[in-house]
């Protein structure tokens, strides 16, 4: 497996931090492994907040990006957020595609340039929603 992960609860949210490659790798098939697991912790914890903090060296195509997110439709439930931090500028672009296309799928999935922000996003959430 290329991407290794590993899951904190902080609280009200889920900290998920991977670390790894996206070259000679299935990124879609690594991608959605591995998300399947963070949601079933959520739900095994009663969670609905995941702040995702990505270092990995490499790209995803565009047809992983889409892929990935049609694929992580079965594990999501209404009240999931999630606040997304890819360490690697190479990928901003690439991230705001998945954030509109996670949208357009009524995924609640934004991408965010630093954790302080992700994080500061999921309080905000927290404390209008009370999840």
């Amino acid at each position: 497996m290329s991407y290794q992960y590993a899951i904190t609860e902080c609280g009200n949210y889920l900290r998920i931090e991977v670390q790894g490659s996206r070259n000679k790798a299935d990124v879609t098939q690594e991608s959605l492994k591995m998300w399947e697991g963070v949601a079933k912790h959520c739900k095994s914890k009663g969670l609905n907040m995941v702040l995702a903090v990505f270092h990995l060296d490499g790209t995803r195509s565009l047809m992983d990006t889409f892929n990935i997110v049609a694929g992580v439709k079965e594990w999501i439930w209404p009240e999931l957020v999630i606040a997304y931090v890819d360490t690697n500028p190479v990928n901003r672009k690439d991230n705001i595609i998945a954030e509109q296309s996670a949208m357009r799928h009524g995924i609640n999935f934004r991408t965010f340039l630093t954790e302080q922000d992700g994080i500061a996003w999921l309080q905000a959430m927290y404390s209008t929603t009370r999840y």
